[in-house]
């Protein structure tokens, strides 16, 4: 599974990065909050929200999530860090639209806007270019919701301009960050797996985590999805999905040849 599912919740049939950094990455997400949370509320000082009781309840929300998302990342395991990284920025996204709203829009101040490129960063680190095409989907929905909510609410004329105008910048900006990221991770993959170590005592070319060493080496030694699963007690889909990205990465087509190749890489 090479795409993200509606949500963009599934698991990466191989993920982009290791699971170190998914999780170094989504833990700087939560600390970013924060100071974000802090910012809506001073500028609803400068700027009184048409919504005084939405925009606490919203901060509130934020705060709630957030606080969730912390526990999360700490208790995830290599598996499921992904989608509890991805849940929490696709979750920012919706959260994003609706502080807007509760501040009838932006106003003069169109350059808000930019503070969605944040997000678009975060999805792209996450899903490179297919990231960045979901992230930019839901600005330009978003924005059209934004923009009809705000006039069914508030008899805001509909602002047909800003909204093409935002959309074709995060557009521009999504391909610009997908491209990069394409050439610098793209290239730094297709590094790591293209070059095998020429001497037996090389460093391996693919970096496994513990976990995924230990279904590696038990796959080597022909147990299957079950069995593994009752030795590591974990689940048959955790065991079976830790296979999955193992082939991925070790671009393989089954478990002789990623054991093989695994063998040539010195990681068994």
């Amino acid at each position: 599974m090479r795409t993200l599912s509606i949500l963009g919740l599934d698991a990466a049939e191989r993920p982009r990065l290791n699971a170190s950094s998914i999780r170094q990455l989504a833990k700087l997400g939560t600390v970013v909050r924060w100071p974000g949370l802090l910012f809506a509320a001073v500028l609803s000082l400068a700027v009184p929200p048409k919504l005084p009781l939405g925009l606490a309840l919203l901060l509130i929300w934020v705060a709630v999530y957030n606080a969730w998302g912390m526990i999360a990342i700490s208790r995830a395991d290599d598996t499921s860090i992904l989608r509890v990284g991805r849940a929490l920025t696709l979750i920012d996204t919706v959260s994003y639209f609706l502080v807007l709203f509760v501040f009838g829009g932006v106003g003069a101040s169109t350059s808000i806007y930019a503070a969605y490129i944040l997000l678009i960063v975060w999805m792209v680190a996450y899903d490179g270019a297919e990231g960045a095409m979901l992230c930019v989907a839901i600005f330009v929905l978003g924005m059209l919701a934004l923009h009809a909510a705000l006039g069914a609410a508030f008899n805001q004329d509909f602002a047909a301009r800003d909204v093409l105008l935002w959309s074709l910048i995060m557009a521009v900006a999504g391909a610009i960050l997908a491209a990069y990221d394409r050439i610098v991770v793209g290239g730094v993959q297709a590094s790591s797996v293209g070059i095998q170590p020429a001497v037996g005592n090389a460093q391996p070319a693919v970096r496994l985590s513990r976990r995924e060493q230990e279904v590696l080496q038990l796959v080597s030694e022909g147990y299957s999805n079950s069995m593994i699963a009752g030795r590591l007690h974990l689940s048959e889909n955790t065991i079976k999905t830790y296979v999955e990205n193992l082939l991925s990465r070790l671009n393989a087509r089954n478990r002789a040849e990623a054991v093989a190749a695994a063998s040539r890489q010195n990681l068994i």
